[in-house]
């Protein structure tokens, strides 16, 4: 008789957990005695949870109560594999926007390599800027694409050249578009887990007209290591659905456009072009 009431224990602290969870994409950090008072239970089971989600990498325990993880990844060869028909969709979408004999700037990220591909798939006559081996490999399929890839040190495992070399080559060039991926995303901008391959997309944005983020809704939320850029030097977000809460307010203030596979808004042509 006793298995019942141990699985409705289950459920409720899954239940409670998810709750936790939910109140930290709000905001990045609550105390223990907060979190027990909105969710009506005692400090001493809040502790538990917190020590448990801790445990399994879900966010992380402070003193005196909890705060969002820094954001992670899987491997290049895993996420290649992750959310595939999610992604094609976000790419197909923002290779949409590169109009014949435009100029694109294009990151290192894995949602870049499907906008690629889609890309190459158009045929049409574009010029790509990249660090990132993939992204000028699927290119080499559209015999209208002109390529330019940077030097540079090579990242072992993930394929992109990095480095003072990178940078300065990209300040020889000018695009109409940088696009490139997210590892997080926030009330504060758009992150990166590796810095190195954020100060190439930094770079990539100051020389172009217009800057997209790619992205799917996974890394709402999901602060990284190193912030690319703040909502006001990104003129479109393409996503496969868009943002609620605190993240949507901070983008319809900034003016931001958001581009969505599940509920399409046209970007405006008039959209300003950074420095």
């Amino acid at each position: 008789m006793a298995e019942p009431n141990i699985s409705s224990q289950r459920r409720h602290r899954a239940a409670r957990q998810d709750c936790i969870l939910t109140e930290l994409r709000a905001q990045p950090s609550m105390r223990a005695s907060e979190l027990a008072q909105k969710l009506d239970v005692s400090h001493e089971t809040i502790r538990r949870d917190i020590i448990d989600l801790d445990r399994r990498g879900l966010l992380r325990r402070t003193y005196g109560g909890a705060e969002r993880p820094l954001r992670i990844e899987a491997p290049l060869a895993e996420r290649r594999t992750m959310h595939v028909n999610t992604r094609h969709r976000i790419g197909a979408e923002a290779a949409a926007l590169v109009g014949p004999g435009e100029v694109v700037m294009i990151g290192s990220e894995s949602t870049c390599w499907h906008m690629v591909r889609s890309l190459a798939a158009g045929a049409q006559q574009v010029t790509a800027i990249t660090n990132y081996h993939s992204v000028a490999e699927a290119l080499c399929d559209n015999p209208g694409a002109q390529i330019i890839t940077l030097g540079g040190r090579l990242h072992p495992t993930e394929r992109y050249a990095w480095g003072p070399q990178a940078i300065e080559e990209l300040t020889r060039y000018r695009a109409n578009w940088a696009m490139f991926g997210a590892s997080g995303i926030d009330g504060s901008g758009v992150y990166d887990i590796d810095d190195h391959a954020a100060g190439i997309c930094r770079r990539m944005f100051r020389q172009a007209g217009r800057v997209a983020v790619l992205a799917d809704s996974s890394k709402f939320g999901m602060p990284a290591l190193a912030r690319i850029a703040s909502w006001p030097e990104i003129d479109l977000l393409v996503v496969d659905t868009p943002p609620q809460g605190a993240i949507a307010a901070t983008l319809s203030a900034q003016g931001v456009r958001i581009l969505s596979t599940s509920k399409k808004t046209q970007p405006h042509d008039d959209a300003s072009p950074h420095s």
